[in-house]
């Protein structure tokens, strides 16, 4: 990202760019934000990260689903696309009957061990050992605590993901840039599924102009 400090340094020393009640403007100029307080302007190239965050400062205190998020910013889902919010996940990584297959080879190795192991056929119930080992392997990794099924990662949690990463790195940004008016944004912004600038107080309130 390439961050281009628009007023003098000596207008607002480092953290002392904003105060209480002090007001923070974002504002887009094609490829370019320009972010402003107190006298103290810097511009960042656009990212999708400033653009989820823009999207939250214009609706301050309402969550926002990660998906609406990317929809919003990314023009994804606005052509009547189904809703990804109800799509669910890819399905299970081992269904069902996978399942019921594992554990059936489980108990059949486990048996053939013990008859090797009885009958003195050390090797072979060495090479037995080795295919359960494996087998049993494979099913930690399809299979989460408690043995509940873990699932292909959904649309959801994909945006989750990528918008949280995202929001935080426009977030460290602004703080870099504007550390006074940037640090009280960075408090106020939750990530997650659902995202949304809570502003509190006195603090620095952010706008985005249009």
């Amino acid at each position: 990202a390439v961050l281009v400090r628009l007023a003098p340094a000596s207008q607002a020393p480092p953290g002392t760019d904003a105060g209480p009640s002090a007001t923070a403007t974002l504002q887009r100029d094609g490829s370019w934000w320009t972010a402003s307080c107190n006298g103290t302007a810097v511009r960042l190239r656009h990212s999708k990260g400033l653009g989820y965050l823009a999207e939250l400062l214009l609706s301050p205190g309402i969550e926002r689903h990660a998906l609406d998020l990317v929809d919003r910013v990314e023009g994804v889902g606005l052509t009547g696309e189904p809703d990804r919010r109800a799509l669910g996940h890819a399905g299970e990584l081992v269904d069902g009957r996978a399942r019921a297959a594992y554990r059936h080879r489980i108990e059949a190795l486990r048996a053939d061990i013990d008859d090797a192991l009885e009958d003195g056929r050390l090797e072979q119930a060495e090479a037995l050992q080795i295919e359960l080992d494996q087998l049993v392997a494979q099913l930690a990794q399809a299979f989460g605590l408690g043995g509940r099924s873990r699932v292909a990662a959904s649309a959801a949690e994909r945006a989750r993901l990528n918008v949280t990463r995202a929001l935080r790195s426009a977030l460290a940004k602004l703080v870099e840039a504007l550390p006074g008016a940037g640090g009280a944004l960075d408090r106020h912004v939750r990530t997650g599924l659902y995202c949304a600038y809570q502003p509190v107080g006195d603090e620095v309130r952010w706008i985005v102009q249009s």
